[in-house]
């Protein structure tokens, strides 16, 4: 009797331990699963964005740039979710190294020259501070806050949201400006960008017009790879959980639309659609509906069907 007991209590021990091995390996394949859709999710609209040779942005640098983006959304940090603004502090001064993104229409809005802070470099930077009187600038991601009218006229003030990263930012006064150290004619004459306190400055004529575009809520980005920085953020090393809806929607194998049954012809429609792939476009596959039910009932002894139609 104890024997039987012992191998019915081991037969039970292993079964839920193989249990939980499945457990833990259909989460680990839930994760992986999810983590292949937000890289795709994030080559789908930078695809979308259709960079030009003059104008193209580096796909490792966006790629970190919209995988914190996207982390920053779902805690809720961002409010204006469909501007993404990214310096690229790795490129010589010299270069238009800021990108202003429409996310929503998927389009390049500004490609514009920017300044980094005196103690970050000369043409290149290299070092960066959360440190109050350092003028260097610092790296992260940052929220765009109000604008107001100070000593380099119309501004913005930045929000550090990147912990020791930047988070001394808004009481450091780092904010977006326009100064005419920023110009093409300064850094063919200086082999160099004029330099700022720390802030990411802009050219005079259009960091109005930018600042416009950016300002009240929206994810702004200052890449590099120094100080360990893509190792240490925050939101570089947070797993995304939940894709904006657009995410289920993409198209991952454009030369298959026409055999897709998730697409329609947009031409037969009245209404216009979102998403649209040429002369066609994705749709949510419409739910089934059941319009009746045959039952049929057997008898065991005569062996007589009976079959009932119910709508």
């Amino acid at each position: 009797m104890k024997n039987s007991i012992f191998k019915i209590t081991l037969l039970l021990l292993l079964a839920i331990g193989y249990s939980d091995i499945g457990f833990a390996k259909s989460i680990d394949e839930k994760e992986t699963f999810h983590d292949a859709k937000t890289s795709k999710y994030i080559q789908f609209v930078y695809n979308k964005i259709k960079f030009n040779k003059s104008n193209k942005l580096s796909f490792e640098v966006f790629k970190t740039a919209f995988y914190g983006y996207l982390n920053m959304l779902e805690a809720g940090k961002i409010s204006n979710e469909n501007i993404l603004s990214i310096c690229d502090f790795t490129l010589s001064s010299t270069k238009k190294r800021l990108w202003v993104i429409d996310l929503k229409n998927k389009k390049l809005l500004q490609h514009s020259l920017v300044a980094h802070g005196m103690g970050t470099g000369d043409e290149y930077a290299t070092a960066f501070s959360n440190q109050p009187e350092s003028h260097q600038s610092s790296l992260g991601f940052y929220v765009t806050a109000e604008t107001y009218i100070g000593n380099n006229g119309y501004s913005l003030k930045l929000q550090g949201e990147d912990g020791s990263f930047n988070s001394n930012a808004y009481e450091r006064a780092v904010v977006i400006h326009g100064a005419a150290y920023v110009s093409e004619q300064f850094a063919k004459d200086n082999d160099r960008l004029g330099r700022s306190h720390g802030c990411p400055a802009l050219p005079v004529e259009t960091a109005p017009v930018i600042i416009d575009q950016i300002k009240n809520g929206s994810c702004f980005f200052i890449y590099h790879t120094a100080n360990n920085y893509l190792a240490k953020s925050r939101w570089l090393n947070s797993s995304i959980s939940t894709l904006p809806k657009e995410a289920n929607l993409m198209d991952i194998h454009t030369n298959d639309v026409k055999n897709n049954p998730r697409y329609v012809n947009i031409k037969s429609n009245d209404k216009p659609l979102e998403n649209v792939e040429g002369d066609m476009a994705m749709v949510e596959p419409k739910e089934k509906i059941i319009s009746s039910v045959v039952i049929i009932n057997q008898n065991s002894r005569t062996g007589v069907s009976d079959t009932t139609l119910v709508k």
